[in-house]
């Protein structure tokens, strides 16, 4: 599977999956223009409609009306190393009432999707570095801090 991440201008990247199309951005106050996502964002979304998917596919299962579904994801920022820490999931239910049964079904159903696994079994990140002839001369980034860890670059 590949996706591909084109640089736009300053700190926006599209993201290609096939046909489909995402904006990555950084606010303006940290060198973008506010118009996608941050990729840490980006990240807890990913995490947050896999566990949707997991969750509508176990409704399925036992027959539970998922439709009006609402995830909502809060998470802190960790230092040394800088990454997302805890991700707290807090999944609302349109049903009035489930089973004790049905609300642990739903738990170990979030539990096992594939983007959870793969944080609890982290997977080898491999990177390549190629370059071609450049042109322009290449500004460094600049460093902005994000007390809020909602977008990725590391404090000053």
């Amino acid at each position: 599977m590949t996706i591909t991440i084109e640089h736009q201008e300053d700190v926006r990247f599209t993201a290609h999956a096939g046909e489909h199309r995402v904006t990555i951005d950084l606010p303006e106050s940290h060198g973008g223009g506010d118009s996608g996502m941050t990729p840490p964002q980006l990240f807890v979304s990913a995490l947050g409609a896999c566990a949707g998917v997991y969750t509508a596919d176990y409704c399925d299962s036992q027959g539970i009306d998922y439709r009006g579904m609402c995830i909502t994801l809060d998470w802190e920022v960790r230092d040394h190393p800088r990454r997302i820490g805890n991700v707290y999931v807090r999944i609302e239910m349109p049903n009035e009432s489930l089973s004790t049964a049905h609300i642990e079904g739903i738990r170990r159903s979030v539990d096992d999707c594939l983007l959870h696994n793969t944080l609890a079994h982290r997977p080898d990140f491999l990177v390549e570095v190629a370059t071609a002839a450049a042109t322009l001369p290449v500004r460094p980034a600049q460093i902005v801090g994000c007390e809020s860890g909602a977008c990725c670059r590391p404090p000053q």
